[in-house]
């Protein structure tokens, strides 16, 4: 699969990949010999050529299911410090968003052991690991992860129906101090979650949910925008303690 180049102007930018001419709203662009840090002059916009991040290859990937949000994902890592090296384990796969996320921060010496039992969503998913680069960390797994086998996790993320069924299990995978979160727009799955979590010695974090809203300003306005996502799931954190 090509390497992906961003451009970046400000008039706007371009996320394509290396090796071709195109044809763009800004005139033709010749990246057959493009590297990091070359300025790319086109005839409505001059670009500087830099490495794209994980959110820019994002924009790039297909969705099919409903994806855990990049507001949601930060959090995740936020709260539960995941590092370089982590070994994490996520389902469902859903459009392999969340395992991108993990997998972008535990990097080459760490692994992402992501479950897509649908066969039509685990082969979106997989797809856009290697769009992202990431298919030698993130291993993507067209199996119902009630049969998971891996073992000694930092890190388990379940984004799926009933996901309280598999807690006993997971604290069961996880290190001393792993830690365990449970995803779902609706917060009876929630407390289900805690309740199962407490039955099994965890200690509970927090239940929380993320909103945000964009603002713009134009004219000497300034005002949020009238629409967006607030809502999206709530998320239960529960760490291993013995």
């Amino acid at each position: 699969m090509g390497e992906y180049i961003l451009l970046l102007s400000e008039k706007g930018s371009l996320l394509l990949k290396k090796g071709k001419v195109y044809n763009t709203e800004y005139g033709k662009i010749d990246l057959r010999e493009i590297k990091e840090g070359d300025i790319v002059e086109a005839k409505r916009a001059k670009f500087i050529a830099v490495k794209p991040t994980i959110t820019d290859l994002l924009k790039k990937c297909r969705r099919g299911a409903q994806i855990v949000m990049p507001k949601d994902a930060s959090q995740i890592i936020a709260i539960t410090g995941v590092r370089y090296g982590w070994r994490c384990l996520d389902a469902g796969s859903g459009s392999g968003f969340l395992a991108i996320f993990l997998g972008s921060v535990v990097g080459k010496k760490g692994r992402v052991y992501t479950y897509e039992k649908r066969e039509d969503f685990y082969k979106i998913a997989k797809r856009n690991i290697e769009i992202c680069g990431l298919d030698k960390v993130v291993i993507i797994k067209n199996e119902d992860v009630a049969k998971f086998r891996e073992r000694n996790l930092d890190l388990i993320t379940f984004d799926l129906k009933d996901a309280h069924k598999l807690i006993e299990k997971a604290k069961r995978r996880l290190k001393p101090g792993g830690w365990l979160v449970v995803y779902s727009p609706h917060i009876e799955e929630q407390i289900r979650a805690r309740e199962e979590m407490e039955r099994n010695g965890m200690l509970i974090y927090a239940t929380i949910e993320t909103m945000q809203r964009k603002w713009k300003s134009m004219y000497g306005y300034t005002h949020p925008e009238p629409s967006g996502i607030t809502h999206t799931g709530f998320m239960t954190f529960g760490r291993k303690v013995l």
